[in-house]
């Protein structure tokens, strides 16, 4: 995507390099230099991004044995660090290396992203990643009072003094976010109360219209003729511990539905697009999305593309497919639009044009009835390789292909 994103999805499919590799180190490296691919792989996997490049460029450089694929877990650790300049010059190396068509494709689409990303600002932090565990456990306390406090868009209320200022500031940064990367820059003109309850039931007694999973939801209400809106968020989860989730994905996840709902006003907003939108609004991925969009994509218990364009909430009859699906598209188009692009299909899509029709505008495009397949199949193979890449980093040999033909 250019200009303008949402970061949540990270650099999964920027990585997706590590995958060309992975299943084929050991059949080609000899006893001792497999067990060195697996121990930086680990340390790709487990977040050791630093020695996951240090022991990539050792087997990738070494005197005796060289492994030129170990330049993809080289290039995958400088990405997660956003070093996008040295992750390109990676892949380049492992490109320079490798004679299969399908790897020499995946390198080539990852130098294309890491060039982009090099031109894009640093993707957010998940702001739990920004607390140490003294700062979490206290946030997970519940005083005897409640607590304001104030920011240019929100008022939090909250039964801990530090979590209310938490929430005010992380409050202002996703929606900041949102309006920049989904509405291209338009300003939020109106204030929104935050309520934080103490925990699930406490929730439940007072957002009284929230399903009853929910651990979060937003509202739109009238009193004596003047608009409000509010948010409700849970504080503690089951455990008693901070409700982390409430932090990175909740609170900005039902931000994102209400800005679109305000955006869409009358119009109906497509659900997979308002789920969507909301999922990739989170600041942290959830990964088990990205798999079983992956699995179900290729398999016959998917949603087709065009169906998912028209589903609502009373005929989902797999909810887990839908949303992996609606986030894994969504995403996908996110991603490969610019940020007047996206801006310009979403004021088609509330102007009332189909998907198709939307798309095909703001992409200067004639009607063309081959659009949508087209569009799907690019997506499909997308959604594959992001659930391949998952599997790779976790030392599985096996892809998605193989699982379901088992």
């Amino acid at each position: 995507m250019a200009g303008n994103r949402l970061y949540m999805a990270g650099c999964v499919v920027a990585s997706a390099g590590v995958l060309l590799g992975a299943a084929t180190f050991r059949a080609v490296a000899p006893p001792p230099c497999t067990a060195r691919v697996q121990q930086a792989l680990k340390a790709l996997e487990s977040g050791r991004y630093a020695e996951a490049e240090r022991q990539g460029q050792a087997l990738a450089t070494d005197a005796v044995n060289p492994t030129p694929r170990a330049w993809a877990i080289v290039a995958a650790a400088r990405q997660r660090r956003g070093r996008h300049v040295a992750a390109a010059e990676a892949f380049r190396r492992f490109l320079a290396s490798s004679t299969s068509p399908a790897m020499r494709k995946y390198a080539l689409a990852q130098i294309r992203s890491c060039e982009r990303a090099a031109r894009k600002p640093a993707p957010p932090t998940a702001p739990s990643k920004r607390l140490g565990k003294e700062e979490l456990e206290s946030l997970a306390r519940v005083h005897d009072r409640v607590y304001t406090e104030s920011s240019h868009h929100f008022v939090v209320r909250a039964r801990n003094p530090k979590l209310a200022k938490v929430l005010a500031a992380e409050a202002e940064v996703a929606l900041d976010r949102i309006c920049r990367a989904i509405l291209g820059g338009q300003e939020y003109p109106h204030s929104v109360k935050i309520n934080v309850w103490a925990d699930h039931d406490d929730y439940r007694a007072h957002a009284t219209d929230a399903p009853e999973w929910a651990g979060g939801s937003f509202s739109i209400f009238s009193v004596n003729g003047v608009i409000m809106r509010k948010i409700d968020l849970t504080q503690r989860n089951d455990r008693g511990q901070f409700a982390v989730i409430m932090l990175d994905r909740v609170l900005p996840h039902e931000m994102c539905h209400l800005v679109l709902r305000e955006y869409f006003g009358d119009a109906t907003c497509p659900l997979f697009l308002d789920e969507g939108l909301a999922m990739l609004a989170e600041s942290e991925v959830d990964n088990s999305r990205i798999e079983l969009a992956g699995k179900v994509v290729a398999s016959k218990a998917r949603i087709t593309l065009a169906s998912l364009f028209v589903r609502h909430r009373h005929d989902i009859v797999k909810p887990a497919v839908f949303y992996a699906e609606s986030y894994s598209f969504v995403e996908f188009l996110h991603g490969r639009l610019t940020t007047s692009q996206f801006a310009a299909f979403l004021r088609y899509v509330k102007g009332g044009c189909t998907i198709a029709d939307a798309l095909q505008r703001a992409l200067y495009l004639p009607a063309d009835e081959s659009f949508v397949p087209a569009l799907a199949s690019a997506w499909e193979d997308h959604a594959v390789a992001q659930a391949q890449y998952l599997r790779a980093l976790r030392g599985e040999e096996a892809g998605i292909a193989t699982t379901l033909s088992n």
